[in-house]
């Protein structure tokens, strides 16, 4: 019988996740050195509020977006902190997200 290995993240209480600060400094760094594709992504984001049914963007549509149009390499992990810090930086930006670990890394409220 085979040994398996047990999840790491499996019984992580929400707020709790070590790597949730760090992903939240990895997002405000690469917004800090892509100032034009994080624009985009903002840009992005605004137009989709204005043209859907509940009025808010997906986080995952807009890095999609971003990577075919500016052709860059974004991890997928990184949607719900750029989404809080487009929220943060733009109040009228809304996104479809659910609460999670980067909410204790951010002003952006979830609406």
């Amino acid at each position: 019988m085979r040994k398996t290995e047990t999840p790491d993240n499996q019984m992580a209480l929400p707020g709790l996740d070590p790597k949730g600060e760090q992903r939240m400094a990895d997002a405000r760094a690469w917004v800090k050195a892509h100032p034009v594709e994080f624009a985009w992504y903002m840009d992005a984001a605004r137009r989709e509020c204005v043209r859907t049914h509940d009025r808010k963007a997906s986080p995952n549509r807009c890095i999609y977006g971003m990577r075919i149009t500016l052709g860059i390499e974004l991890p997928n992990h990184l949607a719900p902190y750029l989404a809080r810090i487009a929220m943060e930086q733009d109040p009228s930006i809304r996104m479809r997200v659910a609460h999670s670990d980067a909410d204790g890394y951010t002003t952006a409220v979830l609406k």
